[in-house]
């Protein structure tokens, strides 16, 4: 674990530094995504400015929820950007450079890439959170740990799809899908879901344990808000661990989606 905590942000920096190179690309990319994000938020303003709340949210929770998502995204393409293809390096057989080396697998195929896009997202999300969530410079403690718990959350859960690689041959458009329909259902207030609807988002689409209960937390401080935070962080992670070495451990015996 040492050596992950050592090596990870200086294999995270070269695929940063990688993704500056091509300047023109990456400011188009980033101001692509920085703009559509903010279209985005005007839609929503333009919603309030009509209905003051939406099942008990208001214009500020709403605000809150969508900075935490954009902001979450954003350090994901940033610092794990490896993430987003993780599907596509496991079926094109490039993983199996990383067997050889000595460091976790799943460290190496996350610091692999560094998302110029996502830079929109970073940058938007923190203006959304600053200039319209309503928090407090003493509520910056908590904000960082509900940002961190759900960001462990949307790794997890996107890992986890792509790990689906080791079994499907078709998983590559299957992982990326279901990761840009769990950052959909993490775009909309909690009070539209009910019913099997819900149970989706706190179970297979984890969008209530990644801003939702995030929000909540941020909005009622209390231990058991934060039991539910940080409790969730530390199951999807286990999970997620436990599918993808179970994934690997099969890919090492060959028993690969083209082959076995």
């Amino acid at each position: 674990m040492g050596g992950v905590l050592s090596t990870y942000p200086l294999q995270a920096a070269a695929a940063i530094r990688a993704s500056l190179a091509d300047r023109t690309n990456f400011l188009l990319q980033m101001g692509g995504m920085a703009v559509n994000n903010g279209f985005f938020l005007a839609l929503w303003v333009l919603f309030f400015a009509g209905f003051r709340s939406v099942g008990g949210w208001g214009a500020a929770d709403m605000a809150l929820l969508l900075g935490l998502i954009m902001t979450i995204v954003g350090i994901s393409g940033v610092a794990f950007g490896g993430y987003r293809d993780m599907a596509g390096t496991i079926l094109s057989g490039e993983i199996d450079a990383l067997l050889t080396q000595p460091k976790p697998v799943l460290g190496r195929l996350l610091s692999r890439d560094s998302l110029p896009s996502a830079w929109g997202d970073l940058v938007v999300g923190l203006v959304i959170l600053v200039g319209f969530g309503r928090l407090s410079w003493v509520q910056a403690p908590l904000a960082l740990g509900a940002l961190a718990c759900g960001l462990v959350v949307y790794l997890s859960a996107a890992t986890a799809f792509a790990s689906l690689a080791f079994w499907a041959r078709g998983a590559r458009s299957f992982a990326r899908d279901l990761t840009d329909f769990l950052i959909l259902f993490s775009s909309y207030p909690g009070s539209i879901f009910s019913g099997a609807s819900k149970l989706v988002v706190y179970t297979l689409m984890p969008a209530g344990f990644i801003v939702l209960a995030p929000v909540r937390l941020l909005r009622a401080p209390g231990l058991g808000a934060a039991g539910v935070v940080v409790g969730a962080a530390v199951v999807y992670a286990l999970i997620t661990l436990a599918v993808f070495q179970l994934g690997l451990a099969r890919y090492r015996r060959g028993l690969t989606p083209t082959s076995g």
